[in-house]
């Protein structure tokens, strides 16, 4: 039953004095909070708006500093000699390259001099750009180096770059400034005479004939400015014979850390693993190499440039 609106009006008449004060109060301070309300709305709004006009502007940035970086990833690659002469300098080969970002700090080199192929794997300071920059700082005075200087015995090759990179980089050895520079792995092979060279700044070279694996260590000093950079580096004489696998990396593959239990792979494990499957050619080695890798690392990150050079003689 509807109760007439004059009922109401006589009801509400008939109220106390300080009972419609105070429903005035509520209704006044009802109206105030809709104010209030209706500003942090707004508020509210701007900030969504001046937050959404940030994301937009970040993710613009990003993709323009992203495409600049692939850009300069294809200027790398385009530094570094192809495959073809790894086809003709030796009977099989493959290259696991595994930038931890888009630009990587190592990288592989190789050039041809008369009967002589020398093969470099390169591991910078740093990784993404830094290690980039650095990178193409190496490669450029590897083809001087060797291409114009006709400089082919690794030791020598090695400490022609030392000389270099600290000229470069106005390295002085004092300890206030970056220790910048590079590990190298580096070897020369004389396809006429069959013999081979090699020499390293903090890498090995691994050799593996018939099942069994010998490793010739380099200097424990980098390419660059050290304690004692004046030292000359070691060249090793090294005897091979048809059908030889050789093996240079950087020291990405065996820092990974694994998913089960969080520690690195090691030196150790990844020498047992390259000798575990000597029985298939090296681009499959290539294909279980990566695979191993994925099955090690699980959904870790991966914490830095990984490289491994494979060769057979």
């Amino acid at each position: 039953m509807t109760v007439p609106d004059s009922n109401i009006k006589k009801r509400n008449d008939l109220m106390p004095a300080e009972h419609m004060d105070e429903i005035h109060r509520l209704n006044k301070e009802i109206e105030i909070l809709k104010d209030e309300i209706e500003s942090q709305k707004e508020e509210l709004e701007t900030r969504r708006d001046l937050a959404e006009k940030q994301r937009d502007e970040i993710i613009t940035q990003k993709k323009e500093l992203t495409d600049s970086i692939i850009y300069a990833s294809q200027i790398q690659s385009s530094l570094i000699p192809g495959s073809e002469l790894f086809k003709k300098s030796f009977s099989d080969y493959f290259i696991l390259n595994k930038p931890k970002d888009i630009v990587s700090g190592d990288f592989f080199w190789i050039s041809a001099k008369g009967n002589k192929t020398i093969v470099a794997v390169t591991d910078c300071t740093g990784h993404g750009v830094p290690g980039a920059f650095m990178s193409l700082l190496g490669i450029g005075l590897l083809n001087e180096i060797v291409n114009d200087l006709n400089i082919v015995q690794p030791n020598l090759i090695l400490n022609n770059l030392r000389d270099k990179v600290i000229k470069s980089l106005a390295q002085s050895g004092t300890d206030e400034e970056t220790m910048d520079g590079m590990d190298i792995a580096l070897i020369t092979l004389d396809r006429e005479n069959f013999t081979l060279q090699f020499s390293g700044a903090n890498n090995s070279l691994i050799k593996i004939r018939n099942n069994k694996l010998c490793e010739t260590r380099g200097d424990r000093m980098p390419v660059g400015s050290y304690l004692i950079a004046d030292k000359p580096f070691t060249n090793h004489e090294i005897e091979i014979e048809a059908n030889d696998s050789l093996y240079l990396f950087s020291d990405g593959y065996k820092d990974q850390y694994g998913w089960r239990n969080n520690r690195k792979l090691k030196h150790s494990r990844f020498l047992e693993y390259l000798l575990s499957i000597q029985n298939v050619p090296m681009k499959a080695q290539k294909i279980l190499l990566g695979n191993n890798l994925k099955n090690w690392m699980g959904d870790l990150e991966q914490i830095d440039d990984i490289l491994v050079v494979g060769v057979q003689v």
